[in-house]
C-alpha cells in the first residue's frame, strides 16, 4: 500500500513538473508563424507608405503646374490648344523619385476668337519599384474674363 502511495505521489509530481519538449516545440512553431505574418505586414506597410509619399508628391506637382498655367495671360503661348494631345513630358526630380509632367490644353470653340473656356489638364507619371506606370491627372477650367 505504501508503495502504491509513493507511485501515485511520483506520478503526480511528474504531471505538475511542466511542459514536455514536444509541447514547447509546437508552441514555438505556432509563435514563428505569427511572427512571420507580422513581418510580412511590416514589409507591406513600408511599401505602401513609399507609394503614398510618391502619390502625394505627384499630386503637389500637378497642383502647382495647374496653378501656374491658370495664372498665365489668356493669350500666352503655353495656353495654346494642344489639339487633345499631351505635350512632351518634362522631368521633375524630387529627393527620391523622378516624375514626368505633361499638360493638355483644350479650347471650347473652333475659332480662336470665340474661346471663352480653356480646359487645363496636367498629368504626372512615375514608376514605383512594385508598380510601374503610376499617374495622377489634375483638371481645371479657366473662364475668359472681360477684357482678356
Amino acid at each position: 500500500m505504501n508503495q502504491l502511495k509513493n507511485e501515485t505521489v511520483r506520478m503526480s509530481r511528474k504531471r505538475r513538473g511542466g511542459m514536455t519538449l514536444i509541447e514547447i516545440m509546437i508552441a514555438m512553431v505556432i509563435l514563428s508563424f505569427g511572427l512571420l505574418g507580422v513581418a510580412a505586414l511590416q514589409v507591406r506597410a513600408i511599401t505602401e507608405g513609399s507609394g503614398g509619399r510618391h502619390l502625394s508628391s505627384a499630386s503637389a506637382i500637378a497642383r502647382n503646374r495647374v496653378e501656374a498655367l491658370t495664372r498665365q495671360a489668356w493669350d500666352a503661348a503655353v495656353l495654346t490648344d494642344t489639339g487633345g494631345a499631351w505635350t512632351a513630358p518634362t522631368n521633375v526630380v524630387t529627393a527620391d523619385q523622378t516624375f514626368a509632367q505633361s499638360e493638355r490644353i483644350t479650347d471650347n470653340a473652333a475659332l480662336p476668337g470665340d474661346v471663352t473656356i480653356k480646359a487645363v489638364e496636367v498629368r504626372v507619371l512615375w514608376g514605383d519599384t512594385k508598380r510601374q506606370n503610376r499617374s495622377v491627372v489634375l483638371s481645371s477650367a479657366r473662364l475668359r474674363e472681360t477684357g482678356e
